[in-house]
């Protein structure tokens, strides 16, 4: 017994009275295809469901419009074509579209799920072929003097994009050519992204000038971490510990000195975190000198065992508290106290404030 029901009855009843309930679930179907598939296929598909009378399949792309035709509807199982003299295009329940266009879409999301967990594993494997590379050519040649421009170039621009944990630089305002802003190298989104920490050291040259300062800015927006210092002995990029291009000329665009020994890197790295010290951030006042610093450090310790707060301390000695607790977390670690109160006892029994006048 045949209980298909007769072709020119419409898939949408506007007459009856669900027709306003009908016809906003057409409504809901039709966004949801457009989202799944494309505005132009749910479109087709709301002119077929909307017929109300049967649509040979001969005619069907005519009704559709210009430029539609019934393969993406018949392919995604939007429509079916029923076995009528002539045939007889119509279109799918929108329950039934929505559920064949979302599996439609689940199998292709799961097809480039696929490709990028392939790419995954090719990078990790080609990281690992590139390492195994580097510790046989460093095995072999720790350091490597480059004369090339385009070689020493190449190798400024690339070297902290490999890094894995952190990317260190020092820059002097010395260049063969003008300065452009478009030769700032800012960390990469990617970068960032993988958590590595970018720290720079810049001449005080760069603030006195507009496209210099225009660089720091550029590489500070991008996550950088930059300090600066009246001057520069040299130009030097060190990642992760690893690897080192040390410029042998003031601009270290024509010669270069790419360094993968681990003691000649360590004591790099090292230098660098000397002058990180001394150097100034990018924002905020000078650092006092030395005497003050000492000064400032006994007065802030002397009102912390008096249990004043951070902001108390800050108003007393008209100082942000940004500064006071910078300045707390410097003299910690110079005194290896995990705690304050730690902090305070060492304080006192190194003697620091014997005759200081503390209240």
């Amino acid at each position: 017994m045949d209980n298909r029901p007769p072709v020119d009855t419409p898939l949408i009843d506007k007459s009856g009275t669900h027709g306003g309930a009908t016809a906003e679930l057409l409504v809901r179907a039709v966004e949801t295809l457009a989202e799944l598939t494309s505005a132009e296929i749910a479109g087709s598909y709301r002119v077929l469901a909307e017929a109300d009378g049967p649509t040979p399949l001969e005619e069907a792309e005519l009704r559709l419009g210009t430029g539609r035709n019934v393969d993406p509807l018949l392919a995604l199982g939007l429509a079916h074509v029923l076995p009528h003299d002539p045939p007889i295009l119509k279109a799918s329940t929108p329950v039934s579209a929505v559920e064949a266009a979302l599996v439609h879409k689940q199998h292709e999301l799961d097809a480039q799920y696929d490709i990028i967990a392939r790419a995954q594993r090719e990078v990790r494997r080609i990281r690992r072929l590139a390492d195994r590379q580097m510790q046989d050519a460093s095995s072999h040649r720790l350091a490597h003097v480059l004369t090339d421009s385009d070689d020493i170039a190449a190798l400024s621009n690339t070297i902290g994009t490999a890094a894995v944990d952190e990317h260190l630089t020092l820059e002097t305002f010395q260049y063969d050519l003008p300065l452009k802003a478009s030769s700032a190298q800012p960390p990469t989104a990617a970068s960032m992204t993988r958590g590595v920490r970018h720290r720079s050291i810049y001449e005080r040259a760069f603030l006195s000038d507009p496209v210099g300062a225009e660089v720091l800015e550029r590489c500070a927006a991008a996550g950088e971490v930059i300090r600066v210092l009246p001057q520069l002995p040299m130009k030097m990029k060190i990642t992760d510990g690893s690897q080192a291009l040390l410029a042998l000329t003031p601009t270290g665009s024509s010669v270069a000195l790419h360094l993968t020994s681990p003691v000649a890197v360590a004591a790099l790295r090292h230098y660098f975190e000397l002058l990180w010290r001394e150097a100034r951030p990018l924002t905020g006042a000078p650092p006092p000198s030395d005497s003050a610093r000492e000064r400032q450090r006994h007065e802030i310790v002397a009102l912390m065992r008096q249990g004043l707060k951070d902001e108390a301390i800050a108003r007393r000695l008209r100082l942000t508290p940004r500064t006071v607790r910078r300045r707390i977390s410097e003299f910690m670690d110079e005194l290896s106290a995990e705690t304050r109160f730690a902090a305070g006892a060492e304080a006192q029994r190194r003697g620091w404030f014997d005759g200081s006048g503390d209240e």
